[in-house]
């Protein structure tokens, strides 16, 4: 039960990280519109480019944490 409850805080905690890192990946694409203001499509795409971000972030946090303890298994 024990081992449950840490690998869903670690869920919970790679989706709460993830929703910060996906702004940093959409600052990183430095996204603009031609007009002043985005158009319905413009911000339907800009939607789906923050969820993709919190799936690689997600992703990408769990590789690390993954390596992470692989690595301290192997030295212990």
């Amino acid at each position: 039960m024990k081992k449950f409850l840490k690998e869903l805080l670690w869920l919970v905690l790679s989706f709460l990280g993830s929703l910060i890192l996906s702004f940093f990946f959409l600052e990183l694409l430095k996204l603009t519109s031609f007009g002043d203001q985005l158009n319905e499509v413009e911000k339907l795409f800009l939607i789906q480019l923050y969820f993709i971000g919190c799936l690689v972030s997600i992703i990408c946090i769990y590789i690390i944490r993954l390596l992470v303890s692989v690595i301290k298994n192997k030295f212990n």
